[in-house]
């Protein structure tokens, strides 16, 4: 059961990346804008980093308090994602 759950999630993250850089229109976006806001307001959300190691590392945009989880580990770390709060993905 664990495992289907990190496959679905897996899927759910690829497919989100897929759309989201075909700039499809039917994908909620936020803009940076909106999530500082939600995180001023202290919503109970979690701001989840998929970029890749080298993505990452050689980047100076940090989000401070993101939870990061590379692609590949989705499946072996899906457990440390609450299911009860809204979750914000990013890649830059």
């Amino acid at each position: 059961m664990h495992r289907f759950c990190a496959i679905v999630i897996t899927l759910v993250l690829v497919t989100l990346s897929a759309i989201a850089m075909a700039a499809n229109d039917s994908v909620p976006r936020i803009t940076k804008e909106e999530l500082k806001a939600k995180m001023e307001r202290g919503e109970d959300i979690i701001v989840l980093d998929v970029r890749t190691g080298m993505s990452y590392k050689g980047s100076d945009i940090k989000i401070k308090g993101a939870m990061r989880i590379p692609p590949d580990a989705i499946d072996m770390r899906y457990k440390e994602l609450p299911m009860d709060k809204e979750i914000i993905t990013y890649c830059t």
